[in-house]
């Protein structure tokens, strides 16, 4: 009787095929795992502490944390050069899921302006995070009463009153001091603007006095605001809005035929994975819906606004168009 002797080649052959067969037939035995990080994640911002899109990452790194969804983070300041500091950090890590940043209008129009060579589309945008509008502030003892008020002193002298804001050309603050300068036939070039490093650095500097009036998303001025060290003049929201600036007229109320809405995107360097983005999308989901983040928009006077990546993408395809003609307005494009 011939006996069958199966060398150990053809026997590891036959146990791969086996194997092979097997995960061919229960789909996922040999998926890849999702993608999620290794190691700390960077929170990159184009500011100093203190303002709003500061304020907004640490809150995000809180609920990380809270959620086990990125326990190990940081929030890296970055500021200078209207975010290009931040951005020319984040192209340091291109392809790498463990950075990304918080941005507002710049994402859009600092190419626009000839801040930058770089937009949104040099990056992998993740998600819209909120929309909010922008209040102009002065101190309690200004002689300055209203919104009306303002323009009429910067339509007699348009250099008369400097004005801070936070943190680059082109931003939510500038277009909402321009809106209002133009309302009023005043030249926003004739304007005494001056650009601080973050919100937090510009509402300082007005209650120090070093300027006259402030123009700041809500959050960067709301603890001032609430504790009456800041008085508010004007609003940019079409309606007013509630709890502590339910008195606060709006621009139009004023006399002055304008609103603006602004927004925080978070996006990460070029060339991310479809595992990043959905891990960062998933992410991004379930700290928006967070009752910790439930609750700091509510105080803020902000709105949650998630998008998916693909969305977000198209967000801001839609910002470029509503803002181009804003820039030309104003007098900002690089000719």
């Amino acid at each position: 009787m011939r006996r069958c002797i199966r060398t150990p080649g053809r026997f590891f052959k036959a146990r791969f095929a086996a194997v092979l067969g097997f995960s061919l037939l229960v789909p996922g035995v040999m998926a890849q795992p999702p993608w999620k990080p290794e190691r700390t994640v960077e929170i990159v911002v184009g500011a100093s502490p203190g303002g709003g899109t500061d304020i907004t990452a640490r809150v995000l790194q809180r609920i990380f944390k809270e959620q086990g969804t990125a326990d190990s983070s940081v929030v890296v300041n970055k500021p200078g050069g209207s975010h290009t500091l931040a951005w020319a950090y984040l192209n340091q890590h291109v392809g790498d899921g463990h950075y990304f940043s918080i941005v507002n209008e710049p994402l859009v129009t600092n190419r626009m302006i000839g801040v930058s060579p770089l937009s949104y589309r040099d990056f992998t945008p993740l998600s819209v995070l909120f929309s909010e509008y922008m209040v102009f502030t002065v101190k309690p003892d200004s002689p300055i009463n209203s919104g009306q008020a303002l323009l009429a002193r910067l339509k007699s002298n348009p250099s008369a009153l400097s004005i801070g804001f936070a943190s680059a050309r082109g931003n939510n603050a500038h277009f909402s001091i321009g809106l209002a300068a133009k309302s009023a036939g005043v030249d926003l070039g004739q304007l005494k603007a001056v650009i601080f490093k973050s919100g937090g650095e510009s509402v300082t500097a007005l209650l120090g006095g070093h300027v006259d009036v402030g123009v700041n998303p809500v959050a960067s001025a709301i603890a001032h605001i609430e504790a009456g060290r800041l008085r508010v003049l004007a609003v940019t929201s079409p309606v007013r809005l509630g709890g502590t600036l339910a008195q606060v007229p709006t621009w139009k109320e004023q006399g002055a035929n304008f609103t603006y809405g602004s927004w925080r995107v978070a996006f990460g360097p070029r060339g991310i994975s479809p595992g990043e983005i959905a891990f960062w999308e998933q992410t991004f989901r379930r700290a928006l819906e967070s009752e910790t983040w439930q609750k700091e928009l509510a105080r803020r006077h902000q709105t949650s606004s998630f998008h998916s990546a693909a969305d977000t993408r198209r967000f801001l395809e839609s910002e470029e168009a509503r803002l181009r003609p804003i820039v030309d307005e104003l007098g900002l494009v690089k000719k």
